[in-house]
């Protein structure tokens, strides 16, 4: 367990765990709880986004499972809002109607709590494409390092005049019981989580970059929102060492608009408010395109992928991350 005093350093409360009152003046308003994972190897790994649009009465869930060998997916993106169970207890969240149930307990809030699924995911790629299958997973996470946040910000967009608006981000590490199809497996995994609440508009570009390590944890992004300067943020923690922020991200990608499962290489830059700096190639694995579509007004596709990847860093042996980009097709031009 980490103490109080170092999960909050960066001003998030225990409190921040739980769900947020919202403004009704503002549709676009998005609380949303992300978890990914994965193995050392990279043959298994996943991510879970679970965000509510209250204005709008409606709850986007998605889960994203890679075996190795199939990508599987779950998308909901109009569930109903008074569906959804909020801040009972110590359960965050929960939901359980029409074959999909989801929920997250804060067991211990900042510190470790319990992420459960079971429905049905249809298999994007691999010998069973197309097929329908039953999964159910339980992901007992650990914290592995503070809340990491830079504060509610100063993007007019993403504030709501007395309304807390705040994001933050954690290194995981945790327990994954994962069943698909009646094949059970325990892994051990590590990741990132995020929680974030406030006007969320979606038109912007960014790249979200994170490994978790034993040597070191670190979460990096890129994001450029219309009419505004370009915002370079995260975090670096070597192990046994203070997490920091970093001051400068810079992202040198080369992308495949044509190829979602290997979609993106390239080189990343990262320098620390001490000065240290971390640099190195990435390499995907294996990834896929989320529709976000429904995020916009009037609805369009934007290029929006998540690969798992393959970092090489000097001094490092190679590990494993996630690489996030969204970006408008027009770019491909």
């Amino acid at each position: 367990m980490i103490d109080e005093k170092t999960l909050t350093q960066f001003g998030i409360e225990l409190a921040d765990e739980f769900p947020h009152p919202f403004s009704e003046d503002h549709p676009d308003w998005n609380e949303s709880y992300f978890f990914d994972w994965y193995d050392e190897e990279g043959n298994n790994a996943g991510h879970c986004r679970i965000g509510w649009h209250p204005v709008q009465q409606r709850v986007l869930f998605w889960l994203y499972l890679f075996n190795g060998a199939e990508w599987l997916v779950i998308e909901e993106y109009r569930l109903p809002f008074s569906a959804l169970k909020l801040g009972s207890a110590d359960q965050v969240f929960a939901y359980d109607g029409w074959g999909l149930a989801f929920s997250y307990t804060a067991t211990a809030p900042l510190n470790s709590g319990e992420l459960v699924v079971s429905g049905f995911a249809r298999v994007l790629s691999g010998p069973r494409q197309g097929v329908m299958v039953p999964v159910q997973l339980n992901l007992v996470a650990q914290a592995q390092g503070p809340a990491h946040s830079l504060g509610g910000g100063s993007v007019e967009s993403h504030s709501a005049k007395g309304y807390s608006t705040n994001r933050f981000e954690q290194p995981i590490k945790a327990e994954l019981k994962l069943c698909i199809n009646d094949e059970n497996q325990v892994l051990q995994v590590r990741g990132e989580r995020d929680h974030s609440w406030g006007p969320r508009p979606w038109d912007m570009e960014w790249q979200f970059f994170v490994i978790n390590s034993d040597s070191f944890k670190l979460q990096s992004t890129v994001v450029n929102i219309p009419e505004w300067p370009e915002i370079q943020m995260g975090y670096f923690q070597a192990a046994g060492e203070a997490m920091e922020h970093l001051d400068k991200v810079d992202f040198q990608l080369v992308f495949d608009a044509d190829n979602p499962v290997n979609g993106v290489s390239g080189h990343f830059s990262l320098v620390c408010d001490s000065g240290r700096a971390v640099s190195g190639r990435l390499e995907t694995i294996s990834g896929m395109e989320i529709d976000i579509t429904h995020t916009f007004s009037p609805p369009r596709r934007t290029e929006y992928r998540r690969s798992l990847v393959r970092c090489h860093i000097e001094g490092e042996a190679p590990q494993i991350g996630w690489l996030e980009c969204n970006r408008k097709p027009e770019a491909n031009h």
